[in-house]
């Protein structure tokens, strides 16, 4: 009986030796998710005057850090990350950009999905907002301005509108016509962005490659026909 104890026991022990290394490359130290996990509760007492929800603690193996999406308790669409610094300078997070990047989305995303004439064809993302950032970063984000107020701040960012279908190149002048409008839309709107970016979903393996439209100038986009100049094809 001893004998068969001692058997269970080794194998639980070599079982816990083959199977830590796997754990540290998903998980990480134990130890080091806790510090996260504490420090993590203080950064959002000092920097949020909401209460903030957070998703499982994740760590990234390729850069040694531990990571998290977190929300807003009234406000589950605005999802945005935690994170630690790659070079240890404490924790970090995109809170102004997701929190502008939604508000983009609700302001363009409905004429967006209009002019496709389908619901849930769109999705419209901010990047590159480090400008307006470091503008409102020292307010409590409780108090940050709306993207509509300060939507002309957001000269240096980039505006990525992704369509959730294929680029039909059998009605390519249509095509033209639909993206024409918005950068029209988006010209009349007032907004300053300094490229828009339009990507077109890839279809089956059998398709051809995915279509983007890159426009860094919009001073050059005076009719629908200008619109090819900006064309490329997206290879896997």
């Amino acid at each position: 009986m001893r004998r068969n104890k001692k058997i269970a026991l080794l194998g639980v022990l070599v079982t816990l030796v083959l199977c830590s290394p796997v754990y540290y490359v998903t998980e990480g130290s134990p130890i080091e998710r806790y510090k996260f996990k504490k420090e993590l509760k203080g950064y959002i007492q000092q920097r949020f005057s909401q209460n903030i929800l957070i998703e499982n603690i994740k760590f990234s193996f390729k850069n040694g850090i531990y990571w998290t999406i977190a929300h807003p308790e009234n406000n589950q669409e605005l999802s945005f990350q935690i994170s630690q610094s790659w070079n240890d300078r404490g924790l970090w997070d995109d809170y102004l950009r997701a929190s502008w990047s939604t508000e983009a989305d609700k302001e363009l995303g409905s004429f967006v999905k209009q002019i496709y004439s389908q619901q849930g064809t769109a999705s419209i993302n901010l990047g590159n907002t480090r400008s307006a950032e470091e503008k409102y970063t020292s307010i409590p984000y409780g108090e940050v301005p709306r993207y509509k107020d300060v939507k002309q701040e957001f000269k240096d960012s980039t505006i990525y509108i992704q369509i959730d279908r294929p680029f039909k190149k059998e009605l390519a002048e249509t095509e033209y016509d639909r993206i024409y409008k918005i950068v029209q839309f988006i010209q009349a709107e007032g907004h300053t962005f300094e490229r828009i970016s339009f990507d077109f979903k890839k279809g089956n393996k059998n398709s051809p490659p995915g279509v983007s439209f890159e426009f860094d100038s919009l001073d050059q986009v005076n009719s629908k026909d200008d619109i090819v100049k900006f064309e490329r094809s997206l290879y896997d």
